[in-house]
């Protein structure tokens, strides 16, 4: 349909009027309602017409005649109409705006759709099924700033386009109950990105290690064996988490103040060729551990009471543990004390891309107590490296978010603190510094709304809790109520798109990726592996020493 031939520009095809419905009955600013007979929408369902897309069923596009154009709609609820005699001749489609169409001869279509209603229809006037060619206009766009993801319901033949720059430019979420494809989904909208764009910057924050597999070709994969995060990248709030914890106590105040003074002097220390008084706590500057400890002494060794030792000792104890700990060796290892910041950036945000646009970081096997640090750390990174590059060699970056809800939950009162404060200023301030941020979610009610409602563009598969679908009703675009009437009934690699990534709001079937494309997680097949004896014990053995030496 994209490719139309001299001979279609010389007779452009005509704004086609489809099958009559029904009429318009009542007009207002949110929807339209449409007196249709029952007979005829039937007539059309057992149609053989394989150029009109039946009306009468929720979810589905109609298009009502206006003074410049169509105005299309979608249908979101059918009642009966009780005739006054006999059986039910009549029903009414209650239906939501999608946009207007107007005559545009020289398209692929036929159509020019825009979002918006220039000319709201009146009572009376006509309601037709809509045609393919009609679809194509809405949905169907393939150029450079779009992708295709899978093909529009229910026909599933017309493809269902995303728009790139308004997807990746105003961020995006996807959410669903467990099982519905949301890895999957995620999987297939960096695949398509990269096909369009292979030299992106793609980081995915990967709890459960499910995404090396999906990227093995086109990504770089990271876990504690080789992930890299020196501990004097770490700001303060984040040192205070590290080397403090959250408890809450007068003597906890104390600890701090004197961390953020030792913290200072060793990086005031450590600074060589820049000016002392650009120098806070915060800045990225290496510094060794070893200072701390010879700063603590030096200090405990002026104090004249021994009852106020105490703050000193927590934190050499602290100090001492950390060095100690081969689970913290990624942060702590004797060599991340020298100035490593540019092989960190570019190695984990693809600076070249080198043919490997996607970074997977496996934070399965980061100790619990620190993973919120870990994931602060690697969003601030992001935050602040796109903040402080200027220039023609300056790019985007993608930062996508598993389990969104462990992050950057609804509570303020959580030990994930500074990563929730760090991701939801990408999600406040990100898109002016050319920060995207993907937000991924089977419990959308826990997710941080502040965070949630930045997200321009919402991928919404299956939801059964109630909870969670009138969550994602207060975060969703303004004018994509509608398309919610079908949240709960979805089928698995089904998803409502909408908001600023999509033409309209639109019922996609989502496509189905190469096995070796897809992520690694999926449900056990309980049925075949609980049929089969276990002949070979020696995988115990192997288990129990991943488990001691935290690593597959």
């Amino acid at each position: 349909m994209l490719n139309k031939t001299p001979k279609d520009k010389i007779n452009p095809p005509a704004l086609e009027v489809s099958k009559e419905i029904g009429f318009v009955t009542l007009v207002n600013g949110r929807e339209t309602v449409v007196l249709c007979d029952i007979n005829e929408l039937n007539k059309s369902r057992d149609s053989d017409d394989s150029t009109r897309l039946p009306g009468g069923q929720i979810g589905a596009i109609v298009k009502i005649k206006v003074n410049k154009g169509f105005v299309f709609a979608t249908v979101r609820e059918i009642v009966r109409q009780e005739d006054s005699t006999g059986p039910v001749q009549h029903v009414s489609m209650h239906l939501d705006y999608l946009g207007q169409g107007v005559r545009a001869p020289y398209s692929p279509t036929g159509v020019s759709f825009d979002r918006g209603i220039a000319d709201f229809p009146v009572p009376g006037q006509l309601v037709y099924e809509v045609s393919y060619d009609d679809l194509d206009s809405i949905f169907g766009v393939n150029d450079t700033n779009h992708f295709h993801i899978g093909t529009v319901y229910p026909q599933h033949v017309t493809p269902a386009s995303i728009k790139t720059d308004n997807m990746l430019g105003k961020h995006f979420a996807v959410l669903g109950s467990t099982g519905t494809g949301k890895s999957c989904t995620v999987a297939l909208l960096i695949h398509r990105i990269v096909e369009r764009m292979p030299k992106g910057h793609i980081i995915i924050l990967d709890p459960h290690n499910e995404y090396a597999a999906a990227f093995s070709d086109c990504g770089m994969h990271f876990d504690i064996s080789n992930l890299r995060l020196p501990y004097w990248m770490m700001n303060f709030e984040e040192h205070v988490e590290m080397f403090i914890g959250n408890r809450r106590s007068l003597e906890r105040e104390v600890e701090i103040d004197i961390l953020r003074r030792c913290i200072y002097a060793a990086r005031l220390d450590a600074a060589t060729g820049l000016q002392a008084e650009k120098i806070t706590v915060n800045s990225p500057i290496p510094y060794k551990l070893s200072f701390l400890r010879e700063y603590l002494d030096n200090n405990m060794g002026k104090l004249n009471n021994p009852d106020k030792l105490a703050p000193f000792l927590r934190l050499k104890a602290k100090i001492d543990e950390l060095r100690g700990d081969v689970r913290f060796s990624f942060m702590f290892s004797g060599m991340l004390a020298h100035d490593n910041l540019k092989d960190v950036i570019k190695n984990l945000l693809r600076f070249p891309v080198d043919n490997k646009p996607v970074t997977t970081i496996d934070l399965s096997g980061v100790p619990s107590e620190i993973v919120n640090v870990v994931v602060s750390m690697i969003s601030r990174l992001v935050f602040d490296f796109a903040v402080w590059s200027k220039g023609e060699n300056s790019r985007p970056i993608l930062l996508i978010c598993e389990e969104a809800h462990r992050y950057v939950p609804t509570s303020e009162d959580t030990v994930f603190r500074s990563a929730k404060k760090a991701i939801e200023r990408i999600a406040k301030e990100g898109r002016k510094y050319g920060v995207s941020l993907g937000l991924v979610s089977q419990r959308p009610a826990d997710v941080s709304e502040s965070a949630l409602s930045q997200c321009g563009t919402i991928f919404a598969m299956r939801m059964n809790n109630e909870r969670d679908q009138r969550f994602v009703a207060a975060v969703m675009p303004e004018g994509s109520k509608g398309s919610l009437a079908a949240l709960s009934s979805l089928q698995n690699r089904e998803a409502l798109v909408v908001g600023e990534g999509v033409r309209a709001p639109v019922r996609v079937l989502l496509d189905k990726l190469d096995e070796f494309k897809r992520p690694s997680g999926g449900n056990p097949a309980y049925s075949e592996d609980w049929q089969r004896e276990i002949e070979d014990d020696s995988f115990v053995i192997d288990t129990i020493e991943n488990w001691r030496n935290q690593g597959r």
